[in-house]
């Protein structure tokens, strides 16, 4: 039985402790003059890939990210705003060459900005067969990028190839 208990205990001490809860959104926009063309918008599904990417590695940060549909204005406690400013995704796959993507955001704590950040990543030519398989890869790395810094969020943060 002792054996058990110490086990148990063991096995949540190892488990990282996940800080207070942040909340997002299911969609991370796009700006007005991102560039995203309707086929991308319509067909690659970036926006609602990238927010689920942020999630999972902020989890293995340390940090929950829960989604929600509902606006995130008025929402209490640690909220992440997310943008993507400008993307660029010709079509035609690696033959049209490197599609990128630059995502801004902000994370607030009960009204008050506590960390902003600009991430920029692209995918090479070559490395994926599509635009939207590209724009995939794009959206998991930066979601890496972003669910790695909430776990120690800073103001101005550059992050990917945003430097």
């Amino acid at each position: 039985m002792s054996r058990i208990i110490i086990t148990l205990v063991i096995a949540f001490l190892a488990t990282p402790a996940m800080a207070d809860t942040v909340t997002a959104g299911t969609m991370t926009p796009f700006a007005d003059d991102s560039g995203a063309t309707e086929s991308v918008k319509n067909e690659c599904g970036f926006e609602t890939r990238l927010p689920k990417y942020v999630q999972s590695y902020a989890k293995k940060a340390g940090v929950k990210v829960a989604l929600t549909s509902d606006a995130l204005d008025g929402v209490e406690g640690k909220v992440l705003y997310m943008t993507t400013t400008n993307i660029f995704a010709p079509g035609g796959g690696g033959y049209s060459g490197a599609k990128s993507a630059t995502v801004e955001g902000k994370l607030m704590e009960n009204g008050e900005v506590i960390g902003t950040f600009s991430d920029h990543r692209r995918a090479l030519m070559g490395m994926m067969p599509g635009t939207c398989s590209m724009l995939k890869r794009v959206a998991k790395i930066i979601g890496k990028d972003i669910g790695e810094w909430l776990a120690n969020p800073s103001m101005d943060a550059k992050l990917g190839d945003a430097h």
